[in-house]
């Protein structure tokens, strides 16, 4: 089965384009038990503006949707580690700290094997600071396709939540085996029916929140991870929360571009030996035996 990574884009919001890139990573952008069930579809959510969430991706099995993700640079998408844990790490970069049975440090990403043109409609998303908090109280927005009682939604399907107190989620989840640690993030509606993201779809995709200074620019501070049923009251939903990994996301594109880059010079050097070789015997004189 082969993996592709499908972009559906769903005017005006403004992405991470005309940030400049941190000079630490090339082509990155950045501003200064096992839970009861994995989330994937939007529940109560309404559908997206086209063109309106330029890094949202599909990653797809055999032209199946699986999981959603968000471009972060030209040849690297971020999503949840639950959706690849069983596939090859030559394709997938899995944070080496994940557990799929509690659902810590969920998170992967995935090189592009052809880079992608940025434009109006493809953009990659901000990445945040290192151990940036997100403030309770700030109402994000999270997107996926999800599914209904008939399939999956056709068109991008967008959801408002609010972030919530990070010691008050945990007592939600308190009798469950899975615990929400500092590397979550929990964000909905645990007073309310019908609201949420949940996993059939959704999982791997991008939680976020705009700018403080209202400028319209939004910064990716969440994975759509875990969480207990779908919509349920007093059941909020957990995602990973990426400005605990910003420094892990850094390392795993810097090496991979240095191993390319080395491969590449190896590629050169021998080339350049061939082409040495090739000269020298080229002068050298031709000797004939005779009988």
């Amino acid at each position: 089965m082969g993996f592709r990574v499908q972009f559906f884009f769903t005017p005006d919001v403004h992405s991470c384009y005309s940030y400049h890139p941190d000079r630490d990573s090339p082509g990155l952008y950045q501003k200064k038990g096992r839970p009861v069930f994995i989330f994937s579809r939007i529940i109560g959510g309404e559908e997206a503006v086209p063109y309106s969430w330029p890094w949202q991706v599909s990653i797809q099995i055999s032209n199946e949707h699986i999981c959603g993700g968000a471009v972060l640079a030209k040849e690297w998408v971020v999503t949840a580690a639950h959706c690849f844990n069983s596939k090859s790490v030559k394709q997938y970069i899995i944070h080496p700290s994940f557990n799929k049975t509690t659902m810590d440090s969920d998170i992967a990403l995935l090189q592009l094997a052809k880079p992608l043109e940025f434009n109006h409609y493809v953009r990659p998303v901000c990445l945040p600071a290192k151990d940036e908090v997100i403030q309770p109280s700030t109402v994000c927005i999270v997107t996926g396709w999800g599914t209904h009682e008939e399939g999956m939604y056709k068109k991008l399907r967008q959801l408002e939540v609010p972030i919530l107190v990070l010691d008050r989620c945990q007592t939600y989840y308190i009798n469950l085996p899975s615990k929400v640690t500092q590397r979550m993030i929990c964000a909905g509606f645990p007073l309310e029916e019908g609201k949420d993201s949940c996993t059939q779809g959704d999982s791997g995709g991008p939680l976020v929140c705009p700018s403080e200074d209202d400028s319209r620019f939004y910064t990716l501070h969440g994975i759509t991870s875990w969480g207990s049923g779908c919509g349920r009251k007093s059941y909020p939903g957990v995602y990973t929360n990426i400005a605990f990994f910003v420094d892990w996301i850094k390392q795993s594109v810097n090496t991979s571009g240095m191993y390319a880059s080395k491969q590449k010079l190896i590629k050169l050097i021998l080339l350049l030996l061939l082409a040495a070789l090739f000269e020298a015997f080229s002068r050298m004189p031709l000797l004939y035996l005779g009988v």
